[in-house]
């Protein structure tokens, strides 16, 4: 008897940080931002290098997108400004594979 699992990949996820000087401008990007998908993963109250301070919020979201090319140790970084439409990810031919046992 030959048993098939399909197995999905795991999720794959795009990440963005946004740096602001004051609370309120952060705010107000994170709403906009949020309403995008994006999601606040940790934020940071910092000293940049010329001794000012400011914050620097770190974001996450699925990736919809085809899987990134490149040695792997790359990230992804993107700002989105604007409406933008819902994605529903699809499978590709990498994303799933077969698992046969014979018997």
């Amino acid at each position: 008897m030959t048993k098939t699992a399909i197995i999905q990949a795991q999720q794959r996820w795009e990440y963005m940080f946004l740096t602001r000087r004051s609370e309120l401008a952060l705010q107000d990007e994170l709403n906009a931002v949020g309403q995008q998908g994006w999601e606040l993963v940790a934020v940071e109250y910092y000293k940049d290098a010329k001794g000012i301070m400011g914050w620097i919020a770190f974001l996450k979201r699925p990736c919809a997108g085809p899987k990134p090319t490149g040695s792997g140790g790359e990230g992804h970084t993107q700002q989105t400004t604007g409406p933008e439409s819902h994605h529903t990810p699809t499978l590709s031919p990498d994303d799933v594979f077969d698992i046969k046992e014979s018997g």
